[in-house]
C-alpha cells in the first residue's frame, strides 16, 4: 500500500489527500445526525409507551371498578333460593342491570352450573325406575316380550293397557301411553298412536319424565312424528312449533345431551319448514323464538366447554380460598384456536346454605368497546397528534377511537387483567410508526449525506480527468513542438545546404544547378505550408480564424490544388489519378481553405503509404451534396483509432507510423475547415488495404462565420 503513494505522482496525491479530508468530516457528521435521529426516535416512543400505559391503567382501572360494582351488588341481592327457575330469572335481571358481563352462571356445591337459560348438572330429572307392582310388572315385561322379539304389535299393545287395570301413578301412566304409542306407530297407525301421545300431555303432574327426558317433551316430538307419518301438514306445522315453543320455554339440564338433541332437530325441521317461504306462520313470533334458541344455544356451548375445560380448576381454587374471600379471578382457556376468557369469584356463607358456591361471568366485548370505553376516552385529553385503540392478542384491530383506514400502531401494551388478550395501542392520525415519523429525517439526512458524497466523487473524478487530459495535453504539445521543429529543421537545412552549393559557384552544369533551385522551391513550399498549418490551428485554437467565402468552381480549386502538389508526390514515386466530372460544381466556398483542406489528406496519403504508392482523387455530386475523396493503399487505421483521428496532437501509435514525421494537426485543420462549410468528413480505412477520406459539402451552403 504504501509503495503505491510512493507511485502516485503529487498532484493525485494532492486530490486523494483532498477527498479524505472532505470525506472524513461529512462521514462524522452524518454519523452524529443518524444518533440523534435514533435517540428522538428512543425519546419519541418511550413518551409513546409512557402515554399508552396511562390510558391502559386508567381503563383497567375503570373494569376493575365496574366489577367490584357487579360483586357487590350480587352479594346484596342474594335470590335465597336454589330452584332453577328462580336462579335462572334472578340471573336474567342482573343481566339487564349490568350490561358489561354476559353469559352469567353460578356453581352449586355439586359443581354443577345454571345460567340465565339452561344448566348443566344442575339437579337434572332422574332416570325414574319402573314402580309397578309385582303382578302389573310380570305383564309389563311380557308386553315388552311382544313388542321387541315378537314384534306383536296389537298384543303389545293390550298387555300395557291391562295394567291400567291396576292402581298405577301418573308416572307409570305415562310410561304406558308412550309405550302404547309407540306401538301403534310401529303397526303404521300414527292416528291411534297420537292419541295415546296427547294423553301424556292431558295428564296433571307436569314433571313426569321418561326415561331422563320430560314427558311433554316425548309426547310434542312423537305426535309432530305421528303427524308427519300421516302427511297432514297443518298439524305437523302446528305440532312443530308448540314442540319448539316447549323446549324454549322449558329447557332442562344438559348432563345427558338429551334437550341439545330434541332442540337441534325440532330447529333443523322447522328451518326446513321456513326455507319453503310459507307466507302464514301465525303460530308463533319466529324472530323472538329464535333469539332465544341463540342465546340457549350460545349458553349451551358456553357451559359445556366450562364444564369441561374450566370447572376443576375453578373447584381447586375455592377448595384452597376460605368463604370469606371473595376477589375476582380470571381464568383463561384454547377454545377453537381463539381464547376463552372468564372471570368468577367465591360468594359468601350465605349463598352456600343454598348450595350456591360461586358465580362466573364473561366481559360484554361489544358493550366495553362501544360504550364503555369511548366514554372513558372522552376524559382523557391525547392531543390532536395521536389517538387510541384496542386490538386483540393477534393485533387485529377491535376498536379505533377515530374512523380512519389505519394498520400501522406506534406502540402497544398489553392489559394486565381483567382483559388479558387485549392490547391498547397508540396511533398516528396518518397511520405511521415511529420508525416512520423519524424516517424522513433519517432518509433527508441519508440523501444529503449521498448527494455530498456523490458530488464530492464526481468532482474529484472531473478534477482527475481534467488533469489526466491537461497532462496528455501538455504532452502532445511538447510532442508537437518536438516534431514541428524537426518538420521546420529538415526544409531548412536542404534550402540551406543547396543554397551554399550554389552561392560557391561549384555547380556549373545549368541542368544541376536548375535541380537545386527547383528542390530549394519545393522545400520552401513544404515550409510554407507547415507554417501555414501551424498558423491557421494557433487562428482556429483562438478562434480568430476567419474564412472568405467566394463563388467559386470546386473541380477548378481540387485540379489546381492537384497541380502545385504534383510535382511532390510524383517526386515521391506516387502515381496519381484524378476523376472530374466533366460539368462545374459551382460552391460558395473559401478556396485556400479547401485547397490546405486537400494537401493535408494528400501528404497523409504521401506519408502513410509504404509499397502501394497509388493516390487517387475524384469529385463528384449528388442530390444535395459536393463530395471530394482521397483515396490511397497505405498502412490504414484501426477501427478503434477512427474516432480520434481528427483530434488535435493525436496521431495513430503504431509501430510502421513510429518513424513517419508529422505534427498531428493535418487532419484537425481538415476536419476546423469542412466543419467552416457545414459540411462533413468521412473515412473508410482497414489496416493494410489503405485508406478513403471524403470531403462532404452541401451545394446550398450557410457558412460558419
Amino acid at each position: 500500500m504504501f509503495k503505491f503513494f510512493k507511485l502516485i505522482t503529487s498532484k493525485y496525491k494532492i486530490l486523494l489527500l483532498a477527498f479524505i479530508l472532505i470525506l472524513i468530516p461529512g462521514a462524522i457528521i452524518s454519523y452524529m445526525s443518524l444518533r440523534s435521529i435514533n435517540q428522538k426516535a428512543d425519546n419519541l416512543e418511550a413518551k409513546y409507551i409512557g402515554t399508552v400505559n396511562l390510558v391502559r391503567d386508567k381503563l383497567e382501572s375503570e373494569v376493575s371498578q365496574l366489577e367490584v360494582n357487579f360483586r357487590n351488588r350480587v352479594i346484596e341481592s342474594n335470590p335465597d333460593t336454589n330452584e332453577p327457575d328462580e336462579l335462572k330469572v334472578w340471573l336474567r335481571d342482573l343481566r339487564s342491570e349490568y350490561p358489561a358481563f354476559k353469559n352469567l352462571f353460578l356453581i352449586n356445591d355439586e359443581w354443577g352450573l345454571i345460567a340465565s337459560y339452561i344448566s348443566y348438572d344442575w339437579n337434572p330429572y332422574p332416570e325414574m325406575p319402573s314402580l309397578f307392582k309385582p303382578q302389573a310388572q310380570n305383564i309389563f315385561n311380557i308386553a315388552e316380550k311382544a313388542e321387541f322379539m315378537n314384534r306383536n304389535f296389537n298384543m303389545a299393545i293390550g298387555h300395557y293397557k291391562n295394567i291400567f287395570n291396576y292402581q298405577i301413578t301418573d308416572q307409570e301412566k305415562a310410561l304406558l301411553l308412550s309405550r302404547i304409542g309407540r306401538c301403534h306407530y310401529k303397526a303404521g297407525n300414527y292416528a291411534k298412536g297420537i292419541v295415546e301421545y296427547k294423553k301424556i300431555l292431558e295428564l296433571k303432574d307436569k314433571n313426569l319424565v321418561i326415561g331422563s327426558v320430560p314427558a311433554i317433551a316425548v309426547a310434542l316430538f312423537q305426535i309432530k312424528d305421528g303427524y308427519k307419518g300421516l302427511n297432514d301438514i297443518e298439524n305437523w306445522r302446528k305440532s312443530l312449533i308448540d314442540l319448539f315453543r316447549y323446549l324454549l320455554n322449558n329447557p332442562w339440564d344438559l348432563l345427558d345431551g338429551d334437550y341439545s338433541y330434541y332442540l337441534k332437530i325440532t330447529s333443523a325441521e322447522l328451518g326446513e319448514y321456513e326455507s319453503r317461504d310459507v307466507a302464514d306462520l301465525n303460530l308463533g313470533d319466529m324472530d323472538s323464538m329464535r333469539a332465544v334458541e341463540n342465546r340457549i344455544l350460545e349458553q349451551t356451548s358456553f357451559l359445556t366447554f366450562i364444564k369441561l375445560n374450566m370447572i376443576s380448576t375453578i373447584r381447586s381454587d375455592f377448595k384452597d380460598r376460605s368463604p370469606s374471600e371473595s376477589q375476582s379471578r380470571i381464568l383463561s382457556a384454547e377454545e377453537n384456536n381463539s381464547v376463552m376468557q372468564i372471570g368468577y369469584f367465591r360468594l359468601p356463607d350465605k349463598f352456600q346454605l343454598a348450595g350456591i358456591f360461586g358465580i362466573g361471568y364473561e366481559f360484554e366485548e361489544d358493550y366495553l368497546l362501544s360504550n364503555l370505553f369511548p366514554a372513558i376516552l372522552n376524559t382523557i385529553d391525547l392531543g390532536s397528534d395521536v389517538f387510541v385503540g384496542v386490538l386483540d392478542k393477534k393485533d387485529s384491530l377491535l376498536y379505533l377511537q377515530q374512523n380512519l383506514p389505519i394498520s400501522n400502531y406506534l406502540v402497544a401494551e398489553s392489559f394486565s387483567r381483567p382483559l388479558l388478550n387485549w392490547k391498547v395501542a397508540l396511533f398516528d392520525p396518518d397511520g405511521k410508526s415511529v420508525e416512520q415519523i423519524v424516517g424522513n429525517e433519517q432518509r433527508l439526512y441519508l440523501i444529503l449525506f449521498g448527494g455530498i458524497l456523490f458530488v464530492m466523487v464526481v468532482g474529484v473524478f472531473i478534477m482527475v480527468r481534467a488533469v489526466i487530459h491537461e497532462s496528455e495535453v501538455s504532452r502532445l504539445k511538447s510532442e508537437f513542438v518536438s516534431s514541428v521543429s524537426h518538420e521546420l529543421k529538415t526544409p531548412l537545412t536542404l534550402i540551406r545546404m543547396f543554397g551554399e552549393t550554389l552561392d560557391t559557384g561549384m555547380v556549373k552544369d545549368e541542368k544541376k544547378r536548375r535541380e537545386f533551385y527547383s528542390i530549394i522551391r519545393k522545400e520552401s513550399e513544404r515550409l510554407s505550408h507547415l507554417i501555414d498549418n501551424v498558423l491557421d490551428f494557433s487562428k482556429m485554437d483562438a478562434g480568430t480564424k476567419k474564412y472568405r467565402f467566394e463563388e467559386s468552381d470546386l473541380v477548378k480549386v481540387v485540379r489546381d490544388s492537384m497541380e502545385a502538389y504534383k510535382f511532390h508526390i510524383r517526386d515521391n514515386g506516387f502515381e496519381i489519378k484524378s476523376v472530374f466530372p466533366e460539368e462545374k460544381i459551382e460552391l460558395k466556398i473559401d478556396r485556400d481553405a479547401i485547397s490546405q483542406a486537400l494537401l493535408n489528406l494528400l501528404s497523409n496519403a504521401v506519408k502513410y503509404s509504404e509499397d502501394q504508392k497509388f493516390i487517387q482523387v475524384e469529385v463528384n455530386r449528388n442530390s444535395t451534396s459536393a463530395l471530394v475523396s482521397v483515396t490511397d493503399n497505405g498502412v490504414g487505421i484501426a477501427k478503434g483509432e477512427l474516432n480520434k483521428i481528427f483530434e488535435k496532437f493525436y496521431r495513430v501509435t503504431t509501430s510502421e507510423m513510429e518513424e513517419t514525421g508529422g505534427s498531428g494537426l493535418g487532419l484537425a485543420l481538415v476536419k476546423h475547415i469542412v466543419e467552416a462549410h457545414n459540411g462533413a468528413i468521412d473515412v473508410e480505412s482497414e489496416l493494410g488495404k489503405g485508406s478513403k477520406f471524403t470531403i462532404v459539402i452541401p451545394l446550398k451552403i450557410v457558412p460558419v462565420r
